[in-house]
């Protein structure tokens, strides 16, 4: 019989790690299924509010030259601006950056803001009526077939109206006391102001309806009022929603000293304005 002979130590080791190296751990396996795992995807956005000619902004995007592209835009348009835009590879590209820089040209009123979101723009803050003509005819031509809201709803030819802005178009300037305030809560009886679902934050398509209030509660020189929020379960969000709605008309600008809020009594499901 002969005698067996032993594998060299050094064979036997570079065996073993050769197998090893063909199969895969469970380890491996669960890390490279993780890697390979789909991104959530989200629109990317940029807010740019101009605050008395200060300039600041944010939003996500997707890449790091998106970023810098958009940063570049901004600093080209206004010159010295601030804020932060974060990158996430789950945002889609931005389908309103290539036509960006055009439109900052365009966007030059003070104390208005413009979101953008995938195919939506939103304009915001405070934009008197040729202002937001001439953003409006501005949009459509860069960004033709997106929507605009918040102060584009209810501007340009032929753009739909509500009840609200009808009774509201009817005040006299310098209407003031009793026929003031009835006409107030008549147009937010026949269009209530809404929000974003259980927040304080007025929703955009109820922006428009806060400007033109604001300008019938300015000419009205002398008249204070006290606003109602809209009744919920919570009280305390139906007074965060009056001082929502306070807030808009200061910025659209009404003077803070006309102004007071309380909560809503009731079931009544739209804001009220009383004399103060």
């Amino acid at each position: 019989m002969k005698p067996v002979r032993s594998i060299p130590l050094l064979l036997l080791a570079t065996l073993v790690a050769m197998g090893g190296c063909n199969r895969q751990s469970p380890s491996t396996d669960a890390s490279q299924t993780a890697a390979a795992a789909p991104v959530a995807q989200f629109d990317a956005t940029l807010n740019v509010v101009n605050n008395n000619g200060t300039v600041r902004y944010d939003g996500v995007v997707g890449s790091e030259a998106a970023r810098q592209a958009v940063d570049a835009a901004l600093r080209n348009a206004y010159g010295r601006v601030s804020g932060d835009l974060k990158v996430d590879r789950g945002a889609r590209p931005a389908p309103w950056q290539d036509a960006l820089p055009a439109f900052l040209e365009s966007f030059d009123q003070s104390g208005a803001a413009v979101s953008f979101e995938g195919r939506r723009i939103e304009l915001h803050g405070h934009a008197g009526e040729d202002d937001r003509k001439a953003l409006l005819a501005r949009a459509e031509l860069l960004y033709p077939g997106y929507a605009y809201t918040g102060l584009f709803q209810g501007v340009g030819e032929g753009a739909p109206g509500d009840a609200a802005s009808a009774v509201l178009a009817r005040v006299k300037p310098g209407t003031s006391g009793a026929p003031l305030v009835q006409a107030l809560n008549e147009a937010v009886t026949q269009t209530p102001i809404r929000f974003e679902p259980g927040s304080a934050r007025v929703a955009p398509d109820s922006l428009a309806l806060l400007s033109k209030a604001a300008q019938v509660i300015q000419a009205a020189e002398g008249t204070r009022l006290e606003i109602a929020g809209p009744a919920a379960d919570d009280p305390s969000l139906a007074r965060q929603r009056a001082e929502a709605i306070k807030v808009q008309l200061i910025v659209n600008g009404v003077s803070p000293a006309a102004l007071e809020t309380t909560a809503q009594a009731g079931n009544g499901e739209a804001a009220a304005f009383r004399l103060l």
